[in-house]
């Protein structure tokens, strides 16, 4: 079992603060301490990347000490967040992305909003619940992997958060499968709505919060010129494009889903009309012996068969008889026969007249 090497960086002893985790020069991430917070205000030699709890008001106080943070910055922090945005002001990139909640057993479809400054010298990201992107980069970073400067350590965390959607959509895609398997080859449509409902409203919320990373990132790729790094440009392109990328799939989902959705609503539509089919020639076929039942159920003088021995029997060839007649009658009209598939059969066509 490897060993956290970032552990230390949950006890900074600063209140209201996840974790502080220092960079040096080539990008190597180290714990690190409450001293840290003074290099956000004096920039130096590497960077540093600060966590807070928004739950802990506490934090509040840790933006006062910060003098280098933009009155835009402490909102998108602080602020109560309910969309995805990113502003800039005086070289710092801020806003609030949408994120997945981090469980004991990965991540789960419910979100929060993951609020970010990013400035020369520091990331400072904030969250009310537990984020996915920010534990996956940070057991990252204690694996090793390398983040040369603040933005680089933002589109890190922006991958994270890219790979955790793509990977929710793969779980949907696969459940698409298998309920695709089950409407298109076996015909199964009834028992398969409920997998399909679940299935199209992870994807609808998928959709939405992809379709807002991605308008999201493409301002950021818009504001890379209020950046002073040389890389900026370059990795807002990047995730631009995978934000594109996963919008196209996420749109495709739901394509899919909602395909489904008609191929089951046609399925049962199908299944309906067979039934009501079935039904109306057995209503059909006991229209006539009703009649006739009711006929000889009067209390009338001079009834036929009333005074003969086998005036039932009689009777009950006369049902039959109605009975048979009228299948007959469906028959001629092409509606009580069915063809190979278990359709009914069309009506002939009426003959035309020689002559």
């Amino acid at each position: 079992m490897s060993t956290d090497r970032l552990k230390a960086a949950f006890e900074s002893g600063v209140p209201g603060c996840n974790w502080i985790v220092r960079f040096d020069e080539d990008g190597h991430a180290e714990a690190g301490s409450a001293a840290d917070l003074d290099q956000i205000d004096n920039p130096g030699p590497g960077h540093v990347w600060l966590h807070l709890d928004c739950i802990d008001r506490r934090f509040i106080d840790v933006l006062r000490h910060l003098k280098t943070l933009t009155a835009e910055a402490r909102e998108a922090l602080a602020g109560d967040a309910n969309h995805q945005f990113v502003e800039h002001a005086d070289h710092t990139i801020c806003g609030a992305i949408v994120d997945h909640q981090h469980a004991i057993d990965g991540p789960k479809e419910d979100t929060d909003f993951l609020r970010f400054a990013c400035g020369p010298g520091f990331l400072i990201t904030a969250r009310r619940i537990p984020i996915y992107s920010a534990q996956a980069t940070r057991r990252a970073l204690a694996d090793g992997v390398k983040a040369n400067s603040p933005i680089a350590l933002f589109e890190l965390i922006v991958t994270n958060l890219c790979k955790c959607s793509a990977s929710m959509m793969r779980d949907i895609s696969v459940s698409l499968d298998r309920i695709e398997d089950n409407v298109v080859i076996e015909g199964r449509g009834r028992d398969q709505r409920a997998g399909l409902g679940h299935a199209r409203r992870s994807a609808v919320r998928l959709a939405r919060q992809v379709n807002g990373l991605q308008s999201t990132l493409e301002r950021l790729e818009e504001a890379s010129e209020a950046f002073d790094h040389k890389d900026f440009a370059e990795v807002a392109t990047s995730l631009g494009q995978r934000a594109d990328s996963l919008a196209r799939d996420a749109a495709n989902l739901q394509d899919r889903a909602r395909m489904l959705h008609d191929e089951i609503n046609a399925i049962l539509t199908t299944e309906t009309n067979d039934r009501l089919y079935t039904l109306t020639v057995i209503t059909a076929l006991i229209l006539p012996a009703t009649f006739v039942t009711g006929f000889f159920g009067m209390n009338t003088k001079n009834l036929i068969f009333a005074e003969s021995e086998s005036g039932t029997i009689y009777a009950s060839f006369i049902c039959l008889a109605a009975s048979l007649g009228a299948l007959l009658m469906l028959w001629r009209m092409g509606l009580a026969g069915t063809d190979a598939e278990g359709r009914a059969k069309p009506a002939p066509k009426a003959r035309k007249r020689l002559g």
